[in-house]
């Protein structure tokens, strides 16, 4: 019996930065943004509020994160999927049946993909977290600025 793992992606638009750029190259301090609490935080590049191993980074799912970047918003489904590219890494080909996506909002792709059964989802979720050579969320390509919900449509008692 199949299996299949939904999840929600969003885009932070990274050209909608709504902080401040003072416009000097190379000032370690050029982009600030005043988080909630009223910490600052500065970065000499706007992709550091987004990595988790910098001292600026925002957080995941943070309201911080999402003042200091409105998410994308998207005409059509062609649109989305064009935008987002995703597809699972090869290394899955063997776990994989398929893959399909819907438009959940104008800001929201819904991805599902199709296992083969629980424990090809399983193995493809251990690959992705393999200590010397982890695949980012099982995808052939994801970037920096895309978050996913944590929460699935109808809970996460299925997984």
């Amino acid at each position: 019996m199949s299996f299949t793992w939904t999840k929600l992606f969003r885009s932070y638009d990274t050209d909608r930065f709504t902080g401040s750029d003072n416009g000097v190259d190379g000032d370690p301090n050029r982009y600030s943004f005043i988080k909630q609490d009223g910490t600052e935080v500065t970065s000499d590049q706007i992709e550091k509020f987004l990595m988790e191993s910098d001292p600026s980074f925002l957080g995941y799912h943070t309201n911080d994160l999402r003042s200091a970047f409105p998410f994308n918003k998207f005409v059509n489904l062609e649109q989305a999927k064009e935008h987002f590219n995703l597809e699972p890494h090869p290394v899955h080909s063997d776990k994989v049946i398929g893959f399909r996506f819907a438009m959940h909002d104008e800001h929201t792709l819904k991805m599902t993909i199709e296992f083969h059964d629980k424990q090809a989802w399983q193995s493809f979720v251990e690959v992705n977290h393999h200590d010397e050579k982890p695949i980012t969320h099982g995808m052939k390509e994801f970037k920096i600025n895309f978050e996913y919900d944590k929460e699935y449509p109808g809970g996460s008692a299925h997984l």
